[in-house]
């Protein structure tokens, strides 16, 4: 067998912002360095406004699509009539696949997000014969999962494709649904590109949004904005700080112009910056220019749900504050409060506000968390390893 794979992602994709979107950017690129073809099919520029990244001319250029990286779109523009209206997203993405799928002469499909991903991929599959690898979040597989409109079509295609990428603690969840054990695959080695994300990346330059001085303790938020996401909490402990400091946002999200309320209410505007989401290859230039990162969530619906950034933060060397909900997720033992993260209650707001002064008052504190963050990161984190343990995987389905 020819040693070049011919992969088709179906998933989400940048613009459209999140932790999905970003694993599926960063394996296509590896697979594409390592000489692999990798065609995505995606209704990415379809995605609302609300949740999308702001990609530039060169973005488009130069990152957008890595080296044989091939992007497919569905067109945002087309949208047959039929009543009751509905947007088709899943029959577009299928369609688009099987023709790309036939004319690169693709050997396997790997889709990431239940709906309308995997489920656009199944009709793929069964309509090119193509092996399939469905992969699974938190939120499809807690929130959609449990809808009575689709558990059984959820659990049904569960049944039929090749493989199921997912994490060990999803394994009771998978058998409980009848799914055989060699049907899942344990995705244990997901790691952090250390080759973009570490201490010697570029700070992004922060004076091409703003006019206002940054030469202070940046304080930086990157995500959806949400009553869980411990932002209104960070604005409250903020607020009683008299330090000089600036908040940056890197955020957007349905309730957003609350949130900017919020921070009006709360006499922060002036130390406030808000910037839209940006694309995943620009990540790690807002973490190397930033004090401190902040990941606050609490009470979040979904239980499976263990963000990737606080690990990109430990790999480009910076200082970052881990609720305590995401802290008892945490990969490693070697991941210490107070050693190389620091820990917070979001909802303790006294707390939070003595953890937050403490990191701009004393900037040495927040270097030496950071530094001894990297070290972590460098222990952890097998890029490389993660990457063929998937061609492996790949290699093994199609043959």
């Amino acid at each position: 067998m020819n040693n070049t794979l011919r992969i088709c992602f179906i998933s989400k994709y940048p613009p459209i912002e999140g932790g999905e979107s970003a694993k599926a950017y960063w394996l296509a690129k590896a697979l594409g360095e390592k000489g692999h073809e990798v065609h995505i099919v995606t209704n990415a520029w379809e995605v609302e406004s609300s949740y999308r990244e702001q990609i530039d001319a060169e973005d488009l250029s130069f990152n957008f699509q890595p080296k044989n990286v091939h992007v497919h779109n569905t067109d945002p523009f087309i949208e047959p009539a039929y009543i009751p209206y509905s947007k088709p997203y899943t029959e577009k993405i299928a369609s688009l696949a099987i023709d790309i799928i036939k004319e690169y002469d693709l050997q396997l499909i790997d889709s990431w997000y239940i709906l309308p991903y995997v489920i656009s991929g199944f009709l793929a599959k069964t309509l090119t014969g193509k092996p399939q690898i469905m992969r699974h979040a938190g939120s499809d597989m807690s929130r959609l999962l449990s809808s009575p409109y689709l558990g059984t079509l959820f659990t049904s295609i569960f049944g039929k494709v090749d493989k199921i990428v997912t994490y060990p603690s999803m394994r009771e969840r998978f058998l409980s649904l009848g799914i055989p054990e060699e049907k899942l695959f344990y995705n244990t080695k997901v790691s952090i590109d250390t080759k973009a994300f570490n201490p010697e990346v570029k700070p992004i330059d922060l004076s091409l949004y703003t006019n206002r001085n940054i030469n202070l303790p940046i304080i930086t938020y990157i995500g959806k904005t949400g009553i869980t996401k411990g932002i209104y909490e960070l604005a409250e402990a903020s607020s009683k700080i008299k330090d000089d400091f600036l908040l940056l946002f890197v955020s957007k999200g349905r309730d957003l112009d609350k949130f900017k309320e919020t921070i009006k209410k709360l006499g922060l505007q002036d130390k406030t910056l808000f910037i839209d989401f940006v694309p995943p290859w620009k990540i790690p230039s807002i973490i190397k220019r930033s004090t401190c990162v902040l990941i606050p969530e609490r009470d979040f619906p979904v239980i499976q749900h263990t963000p990737i950034l606080p690990r990109e933060v430990m790999a480009v060397g910076k200082c970052m504050i881990l609720s305590n909900e995401l802290y008892a997720k945490r990969r490693s033992p070697d991941m210490q409060d107070e050693g190389n993260l620091i820990t917070v209650d979001p909802k303790n707001i006294e707390e939070f506000k003595g953890k937050l002064e403490k990191v701009i008052k004393q900037p040495e504190y927040a270097e030496r968390i950071g530094k001894a963050a990297s070290v972590v990161s460098k222990k952890i984190e097998r890029f490389d390893e993660y990457v063929e343990d998937i061609i492996n995987l790949y290699k093994e389905i199609i043959q």
